[in-house]
Order: C-alpha cells, then structure tokens, then sequence
C-alpha cells in the first residue's frame, strides 16, 4: 500500500511532468517532421491514433527487414511504435563528485533500483515511486553491468573486483561472494538456458568467465582467436545478450567480429564481413547488445562508431547500419554508453559524453536523433551548471533500466539522475 508521502509524491511528478510536455511541445518545433500516412490523419482523434502506421520512402531499409517483419509491407512504424520522443526529467535528490558513480542498475521487488560504484564505493537507490536517488553506506565498487537471473538474483559483474554482487530481488539485500583470485575485468554478461552466467572479458586475451547460478561454482576459458583479430591482436567484448532460444550475442569493441555461445554453451565466431562501425583503429565500435524478441535480432549500438550492428537470430547474419550524417556532424565522439529498448519499441542510445539521443527503430532500420541540451540545463545558462556535470569523459549517464513507461539512467558525473517518461 502507498504511504501519503507517496501518494503526494505521485501528485508532485504528475505536475511536473505536465510541466515538461509544455516543454517538449516549445522544443519541438525544430524537429523534423515525418510525414503521415493520410489515413492516420483522419483517425487521430480516435484510438487509432496509437497504432496508426506510417509509409517509408525509402524501398532499401524495408527490403531489408522484410523478411522480419510481422505487418504488411512496406510499414513505416509498427504498431506501438510513435513519433514522439520521451519526456526528460531529473529525479530529486544530488550525489556529488567528479567521478562516474556506477555503471550498474538492478531492480529488486520493492521498485527500488540498486546501484554499486564503479571506481569508487557506491551504493546508490533509485526510489522509482518518490522519483528520488540517495546514497548508502557501505558501498561498494568494481563493477560493470548486471544480469537479471531466474533464480530470483541480479547479479553484478565483476570487472575491477574479485567478488560478483548480488541483490535478492524479493528481500532488497546486496551481498558480495568473492570467488576470482583476480580482477576477472568483466563488462558484461548473459544466463544461458541452463543456469550458467558467461561474462565475456574486456581483455586483448578474451576470456569467458562462467557462473553457476544452481551451485555457485565459477569457473572459465579462453576461446579460440579469431580469423580477424582487433587492433594489437586485441579481442575485447562488452556486451552480451540472450535470445529467445538461449543464444548469447557477443560484439567487439575494439575487433570486427562477432560472438556467440549457442544454448549448449559452445563458442563461436560468426561468419561475416568484418563489423568495423566505420572506424579503425583504437576507436571503440560497439558496447552493449540489445535484443528485440519483436524482430528476433540484436541490436548493438556504437559507443566511438560511425554505425549500428544488427544481427539476425535466424541464420546469424549480421549487417551495419549507417547513422544519419546530419547526426554525425554534431555528435559527441563518445555518443553512447549503452542503450535501451524502449517502451515504445524503438532501440535508444544512453547519454555518454552528449545530450544527443538517437534512436533505431528494429523494423526498418530507420534512425533519428534529438538533442536534449535544453532539458539537461533545466533552467540554468549551461548544460554543466544544470546537470552538475564536472567532465564530459566522466558521462551524463551510464547504464539504463526500463520500468513500466519509464527508463532510468544510472548516474555517470553528473549529480543529477535522469529519468526518461513515455
């Protein structure tokens, strides 16, 4: 049952968040428009509004998502996808310093989001009904990326400490099990079918670190190298996912070529051209992997890169699609730190060293971009002062939770956290 401070709580964000559509509306108005199907025009006062499907002009990018596509062809946007951007909004509640705070995000049963330090003790909650963030002690740091396990435990990944963190998602608890000698310098990882953790390493020597969720029992290995190995013979992974067969999706960061472990835990290269984002070099291409059970593909978004990966779950073919070049003459070199998918459907970058947004929708390929710079200043001259952002190459946020219609943003340096409505 909600308390009263709750219930007022709720009243305040409801305020504010009428606020900010105002906002949005003024802030719109140099955005590019798409043109409607003129059906969709004539309905727009009724549901269909909603669902109304919208026509592309281009033949290529529905070509290519045809074969994935559950609507007629030649859809623009699929049902449940829209136009509109989400509404930006800071929680309350500061936590200072010059430092990027967390890289982790996990959700336990009481609608509180647990985060754990990167490089310096953490532990920060996101109060998701108070829209609020505090900071707790003890913290605790080291780590990168959480997995959401079946057995009731998220886990966090161990890349500058010995231990994996746990939060028991029933009771709220976070505890450490030290179980690596050493930093295992993990930035990711995904369960399989049958209970086992992979966490690729970030290391020029990849390793695959495992984690028995059923016993505790870790343990790991090195894959074979690639045909095609990184820069310096670097074969850095951040980024794993799962599908819906149990297949664990691996990008490079720093090589061209693609992972996988199958749902029998067996590794392996993907055959394909060499997945370079545009970029060469020590240039970071690809951190993070999404998927989309809507399209059963993967959706890796750039961190340095000039491009998207996308990877079939089908036949595990893989393309790259070209951000928009508008975009790319105004971006920040280091665009995103991971990304989300949305409630609305669409593949959202995170804020890294930009207030850029930039979007992909899974159906067509199709990309746009939004600066939120006006958002991020929230009243004041500059984006620093209004985000208390101290330096760019500390991040506006790292990782991403979604929850409901809303999307939080784990706080990087900036002393303010994000909060993204739909």
């Amino acid at each position: 049952m909600k308390t009263r401070q709750q219930e007022i709580a709720k009243v305040i964000s409801d305020i504010e968040s009428s606020i900010e559509k105002l906002k949005d509306f003024n802030s719109f108005k140099d955005l590019p428009k798409v043109e409607e199907d003129s059906s969709a025009e004539s309905s727009a006062e009724s549901s269909a509004e909603s669902s109304a499907e919208y026509y592309s002009s281009s033949e290529s990018s529905a070509e290519s998502s045809a074969e994935s596509k559950p609507f007629k062809d030649e859809v623009f946007f699929s049902r449940g996808l829209t136009k509109s951007w989400p509404r930006f909004k800071y929680l309350s509640g500061e936590i200072h310093g010059n430092l990027t705070k967390t890289r982790t995000m996990a959700l336990d049963d009481s609608n509180v989001i647990h985060s754990l330090g990167y490089k310096s003790d953490m532990h920060i909650k996101t109060d998701i009904l108070l829209n609020s963030i505090n900071r707790e002690l003890p913290g605790h740091k080291g780590f990168i990326g959480t997995v959401e396990a079946s057995n009731g435990i998220t886990y966090f990944m161990p890349a500058y400490s010995t231990s994996i963190g746990k939060l028991d998602r029933a009771t709220g608890k976070i505890t450490l099990e030290n179980k690596f000698p050493t930093t295992p310098q993990v930035r990711s990882g995904a369960e399989g079918n049958n209970g086992i953790i992979y966490m690729p390493s970030y290391t020029r020597t990849l390793k695959i670190f495992t984690y028995d969720t059923k016993t505790g029992q870790t343990g790991s290995f090195t894959p074979e190298k690639p045909k095609r190995s990184g820069i310096g013979g670097c074969n850095h992974i951040w980024g794993a996912v799962k599908d819906k067969k149990g297949e664990i999706y691996m990008p490079q960061v720093l090589g061209s070529s693609v992972a996988k472990i199958d749902k029998n835990g067996v590794f392996k290269y993907l055959e394909g051209p060499p997945a370079t984002s545009g970029v060469s070099g020590w240039t970071h291409k690809y951190v993070g992997a999404i998927y989309v059970e809507a399209v059963n593909k993967v959706f890796c978004l750039p961190r340095q890169g000039k491009k998207i990966l996308v990877i079939n779950c089908v036949n595990d073919t893989y393309e790259e699609v070209d951000l928009p070049a508008d975009y790319l003459k105004v971006a920040n070199k280091n665009k995103n730190f991971h990304g989300f998918l949305g409630p609305d459907g669409w593949v959202y970058s995170a804020f890294w060293a930009d207030t850029i947004c930039f979007r992909i929708n899974p159906y067509t390929n199709e990309i746009q971009w939004r600066d939120y710079d006006f958002h991020f200043m929230d009243g004041k001259p500059t984006v620093k002062e209004g985000s208390g952002i101290m330096s760019l190459g500390t991040g506006y946020s790292t990782a991403a939770l979604v929850k409901n219609k809303s999307v939080y943003l784990g706080l990087a340096g900036t002393s303010r956290a994000i909060k993204l409505e739909f």
